[in-house]
């Protein structure tokens, strides 16, 4: 982690100095460095999804550079625990059926937690050729950490790059481009899509613990505030994250009062700090 300059971006995406700053505005309070993180020669090698689970203070994170996921300490960016591509290539079909193999554990895309029955799920995308398969992986606790106990393959054309799970519903929700709709791993099926007005490019999506707001990051490198109720744009609450450093925000989850953003922007020089970094922002009303 690095404590960052003390900087703000008004809802209208002016960045200005903390002190000046006035309404709704988002503050940069930190970095969580993934490249290599923390105490290790271990590297994120592309930023993709993420969630967080309450009861292991874990911020778990998808790699679809190197085809795993990580379990990470979102106070000190303390890496916990890799699960490696193999456990996911190893998964039995739900129901019964071969296991996933490499073509459906090549392009991991969103990462949800179910914290009712304390599930994860990863969802993986069909990049990037006609034998890539999209899929979905449940993980459940096996001696009290998380495994990987199943997959389900996606409806024909699916390319999930956000997931989240509503305490509120209870279900399940993906999203893509300007499309969302929820989504039964038992089933394997997937609800008629709707879309909400003025968000478009999905590329990340959280609920708030009550289940009141969703909270997604866009390809324009934006934070938005969902109403969950009735389905708008909160007004004035749509976050520009481009004069942060941010280029390609490609996951959000919300963990107390902070937001978790991640960088999945594959350009930056060698060596840089904030390759495939995690920023974390308070929002001050």
């Amino acid at each position: 982690m690095r404590r960052a300059a003390l900087f703000v971006v008004t809802m209208a995406g002016l960045l200005v100095p903390a002190q000046a700053a006035f309404a709704a505005t988002l503050e940069l309070d930190r970095t969580i460095q993934t490249t290599p993180f923390a105490g290790t020669s271990e590297s994120m090698g592309d930023h993709e999804g993420s969630a967080f689970v309450p009861s292991d203070d874990s911020l778990w994170l998808a790699d679809d550079g190197k085809k795993r996921i990580y379990e990470v300490d979102p106070a000190t960016g303390a890496l916990k625990r890799t699960i490696a591509r193999s456990a996911f290539n190893d998964a039995p079909k739900v129901g019964g059926g071969p296991p996933a193999g490499t073509e459906r554990t090549n392009d991991f895309e969103a990462i949800a937690y179910n914290r009712t029955k304390d599930v994860l799920y990863v969802f993986s995308g069909p990049c990037c050729n006609s034998s890539i398969r999209a899929t979905a992986f449940r993980l459940t606790r096996q001696s009290g950490r998380f495994k990987v106990e199943s997959y389900q393959p996606l409806p024909t054309g699916a390319d999930y790059t956000g997931a989240a799970w509503s305490p509120t519903d209870r279900k399940l929700y993906v999203g893509k481009g300007g499309e969302m709709r929820s989504f039964h791993y038992a089933s394997g099926s997937a609800s008629p899509s709707f879309t909400v007005a003025g968000v478009r490019g999905i590329t990340g999506m959280d609920f708030s613990p009550d289940g009141a707001d969703l909270f997604v990051t866009v390809s324009s490198e934006r934070l938005v505030r969902i109403d969950w109720s009735t389905r708008t744009v909160v007004s004035g609450w749509t976050f520009d994250l481009t004069p942060f450093g941010i280029r390609d925000s490609r996951a959000v989850v919300k963990i107390g009062d902070q937001f978790f953003v991640s960088d999945g922007y594959d350009s930056r020089p060698s060596g840089d700090p904030l390759s495939h970094a995690v920023f974390v922002f308070d929002v001050i009303t």
